[in-house]
């Protein structure tokens, strides 16, 4: 690889995995004790049960607290190294399982002491009916990088003392402020104290080699202080990384708007004489701890946009990070760029398109235009909307937010309800009101359905907001809140309300599925009366078993969303406009005093939910996957890239902010050479102008795939671009597989 050699590869990559045992791409949290000195601490299952006996002599104390002092124990007595073979250090303990075993205990204890018993009772069979699948949401918040970068570990711990004692003088502190600031003082004390630990092994090693040195300076200035280097930052950015996501159990959904931030590091040490090569050599062991965890949802980062005075934030350094991540060929951390189509540089933007027409496709357009209408319509400045974030795959923050999602409610299931009389289509279970089952028109059926959606959110939202009063109890946020300086003004932690933003996003899957399904009766039902809506029932129920001929004539209608046609698009914006509507703006948690937005993203609910969702209207059978995010249905879109944008920009982005990701494939023919290059830029400037708020890209044939899943061994390296996030082909499951080779094959007709 280049920048990085063989041997120094080799121990990355084994550092966060055991290279030599079967690899689950789902479980990245494995312990591998085989590459640390047994000197340098305990091992994974010593330190669960250190945890675990010394948190019960405090079981009074509150979690916040216990917490700290657990991450504490695991930063003072995990094992660690400081190869010569890295800038990095190795630190043990990252499968999270020392302090996530409190975070179950206490999730257990709130969930049968505090939460009502119909709450979770209710979530389970939602959940089971793939209705709706819900979980604590911990999973996309951002540290405010520009205080860690400005102040340091030191320097946020010093402002915590000071925050403290500021609040202290205007009123005496009640015991959960108390603990709120202890807990932070015991966890920025605990990254002091691994530093040291860190300086001290680096210090003693026997066999330096020429990146020991480095690192010792490096973590010497750290530990006095704010980062003063590029490869200081990075460090910086690495251990948070670690310790938060890894050890205390909050995932950092984005390593920071990297041009933005770390040109001016770049800048000055090049003024200081030190090469480009060198920096790029830097960046590219940074990259590679990344992908050597291989967080199977990838690991955020995102450049581009625009600055608070409205020109462009690309700079020398933009094209740098681009290209050593090309030369890379690795697709982990997944690159976020924020697309302002009046004032990216278009050089900038076409060295991403060509990345991703030769196969380096983890990276996605967010329309920054769309973010900025989506902020100042729920009132925030234009100046602080300017700062805006990327959390996750795509999800728009501000600097200080702490939002949450909680929930992937499944726009399929109402059509079942619909048709059973609110009764699941495969369990027979009662999940919905009685809406009966003469619907004389089409708008009678329609109305029928919105009546057995709004019933499904008005669940999940009492459901979720039940759940979220809990959030700080059950994984109080340390390390997070240190940043936060609205946390640090009030003493509470970020769940409690105390971040910029604090909203919850209701994730609405498949609606190019339901569009489609809904477009059907319209059309077979009402329109052309081939069949009753009973009878379309029975033939679901049957898995389309005796009526394949329909069936085949419904996939090849031409009426499909995602191809520009009127009638699937129309039924798309009306039922989007709907769900949005309805829930946008209502209030959340009382605890989190924020509001509800909504989305499309739909992660993995795809295969997972669409495995117990009947057979559909559209031809889909019982069990097959789904439609992703805002995109056509898979293997739908068959009048290419055009029609698709055409489609997906007539769905109103700005109410649906969580996100309306177009998930685009192309033929590499179409993009070939200069001519290629610019339909593919034209593509992505024509969607943004239209309105569209996201957009990725897939390119690949199928041919080439069909090649691939029966000899996996000639395609070690062939990336998929999945929802949010790109994976190995070779790692995907065979029905995932068949959907691309599916809409390849219909790319290609």
């Amino acid at each position: 690889m280049e920048y990085i050699c063989d041997r120094d590869l080799a121990y990355i990559k084994n550092k966060y995995h055991d290279t030599t045992k079967p690899y689950d791409h789902f479980q990245r949290f494995i312990l591998n004790d085989g590459i640390y000195d047994p000197a340098t601490g305990l091992d994974g299952e010593s330190m669960c049960r250190l945890v675990r006996e010394e948190d019960a002599k405090i079981a009074h104390l509150p979690h916040s607290l216990r917490k700290a002092r657990a991450f504490r124990l695991v930063l003072e007595n995990t094992r660690l190294d400081t190869d010569p073979r890295d800038y990095f250090p190795a630190i043990h303990a990252q499968d999270r399982k020392p302090i996530a075993q409190l975070i179950g205990l206490w999730k257990h204890e709130v969930f049968t002491k505090k939460l009502p018993p119909e709450v979770g009772a209710d979530l389970s069979r939602l959940e089971r009916a793939a209705a709706c699948a819900s979980w604590l949401d911990y999973d996309h918040n951002i540290p405010i990088w520009d205080r860690l970068f400005a102040l340091g570990f030191p320097g946020i711990l010093a402002e915590a003392k000071a925050a403290r004692e500021t609040l202290a003088a205007k009123s005496p502190l009640t015991e959960r402020q108390e603990a709120f600031f202890e807990g932070i003082c015991i966890t920025y004390e605990a990254v002091l104290t691994l530093i040291d630990r860190l300086i001290a092994h680096a210090s003693a090693r026997p066999d330096p080699g020429e990146k020991t040195p480095e690192l010792l300076e490096a973590l010497t200035a750290l530990r006095k202080g704010a980062p003063r280097t590029l490869y200081e930052t990075l460090l910086l950015i690495y251990l948070y990384f670690m310790c938060s996501e890894h050890i205390e159990g909050l995932q950092v959904r984005s390593l920071c708007h990297m041009d933005r931030l770390l040109t001016p590091y770049y800048r000055r040490d090049r003024a200081a004489g030190i090469s480009e090569e060198k920096l790029r050599q830097t960046v590219a062991y940074f990259y590679m701890q990344f992908a050597a965890i291989d967080n199977y949802w990838g690991q955020p980062m995102y450049m581009g946009g625009t600055l608070p005075d409205g020109t462009t934030a690309v700079t020398e350094f933009s094209y740098i990070l681009l290209d050593v991540y090309d030369r890379m060929g690795i697709f982990n951390p997944k690159i976020q760029i924020r697309f302002d189509y009046e004032t990216a540089p278009e050089a900038f933007i076409r060295q991403a398109l060509d990345m991703i027409r030769r196969g380096h496709s983890s990276i996605v357009f967010v329309n920054e235009q769309i973010m900025m209408k989506h902020l100042l319509s729920i009132g925030i400045p234009e100046q602080q909307a300017r700062l805006c974030e990327i959390s996750g795959c795509y999800e728009i923050k501000l600097p200080g937010s702490a939002g949450s999602g909680m929930n992937y409610t499944n726009l399929m299931k109402p059509l079942e309800y619909v048709m059973h009389r609110g009764r699941d289509g495969i369990t027979g279970e009662q999940m919905g009101p009685d809406t009966g089952e003469d619907f004389p028109t089409f708008e009678s059926f329609f109305d029928a359905y919105k009546v057995q959606l709004s019933a499904l959110i008005d669940r999940v939202y009492h459901l979720v907001n039940a759940k979220e009063e809990f959030l700080a109890e059950i994984n109080p946020q340390n390390m997070l809140a240190a940043t936060f300086p609205l946390c640090l003004e009030l003493g509470k932690d970020p769940y409690e309300g105390a971040g910029t933003i604090n909203d919850t996003e209701m994730e609405f899957g498949f609606l190019a599925s339901t569009a489609d399904a809904l477009t059907m009766i319209k059309k077979y039902v009402y329109d052309q009366k081939e069949l009753t809506i009973a009878e379309f029932t029975e033939i679901l129920d049957r898995n389309w078993e005796g009526a394949e001929e329909l069936r085949e004539r419904i996939l090849a209608d031409p009426d499909h969303y995602g191809n520009n046609r009127d009638l699937p698009d129309a039924m798309a914006v009306e039922l989007s406009n709907f769900f949005s509507s309805y829930i946008n703006g209502r209030p959340n948690a009382k605890i989190k005093g924020g509001r509800w937005q909504c989305s499309t993203h739909v992660a993995r609910m795809s295969y997972i939910q669409g495995e117990k969702t009947l057979a559909s209207p559209d031809g889909r059978r019982t069990g097959e996957e789904l439609s992703k995010n805002a995109s056509a249905a898979m293997g739908m879109n068959r009048q290419g890239a055009t029609a698709a944008i055409l489609s997906v920009t007539k769905l109103d982005s700005v109410a649906l902010s969580g996100d309306c990701t177009l998930d685009l494939g192309l033929l590499p023919s179409a993009v070939q050479g200069a001519d290629g290059l610019d339909a593919m830029t034209g593509l992505l400037y024509a969607h943004a102008r239209l309105g569209g708020l996201g957009i990725h890209f897939n390119v690949f044939q199928g041919d080439t795939l069909r090649d691939a899943q029966a000899h996996p061994e000639k395609y070690p390296d062939l990336q998929i671009r999945v929802c949010g996030w790109n994976v190995l082909f070779n790692q995907m499951k065979k029905v995932e597989q068949d959907g691309f080779i599916r809409q390849a094959e219909n790319l290609m007709a």
